[in-house]
């Protein structure tokens, strides 16, 4: 009987500390999703508009991944070249792979070069690399955008109270 006791009470001990993790997940994951959602406030319409375009032909290549025509030893290595190529050309022109802290942009650029290789990989290029790198280039150029206006925010001047 002691034993059986036992068992119930670490039951109700277990089921306990489950509920109180999963409210403190469903918080951290409401606050990661709020976070994520004010990135949209640092959206440029003029110039943002581009990563649509890269993001199409990022889904385009991969679909044509998976059907297995980018699959083609020569046609898919083209293919993938000329949608790498597009995208470093749409991240120059929207500025996310300049007018930041170099290790940021170098990050991305390493991202996208990355993201070609694996998608090169016979096997592994039916996973949407791709399209994952172009999401990841766009939310990181967000996210120098944010803390690049908190810091200039910081470094503004501050107006001194008036004196009379």
């Amino acid at each position: 009987m002691p034993n059986e006791q036992n068992h119930s009470d670490n039951l109700k001990t277990s089921r306990t500390s489950s509920l109180r993790n999963t409210a403190k997940n469903a918080k951290k994951n409401i606050k990661d999703a709020v976070n994520v959602l004010s990135l949209m406030a640092y959206f440029n319409p003029f110039m943002d508009w581009l990563f649509g375009i890269a993001l199409a032909l990022a889904i385009l290549k991969d679909i044509l991944d998976f059907t297995g025509i980018g699959s083609l030893p020569a046609i898919g290595t083209v293919i993938t070249l000329t949608v790498s190529l597009a995208i470093a050309g749409i991240m120059f022109l929207t500025g996310s792979a300049s007018k930041v802290k170099i290790t940021k942009s170098g990050k991305r650029i390493i991202v996208l070069i990355g993201g070609t290789f694996i998608e090169m990989i016979f096997g592994i290029d039916f996973v949407p690399v791709e399209t994952m790198t172009v999401i990841y280039i766009f939310y990181s150029t967000l996210k120098s955008r944010r803390e690049s206006a908190q810091e200039n925010k910081q470094n503004s001047p501050q107006e001194a109270p008036a004196t009379a």
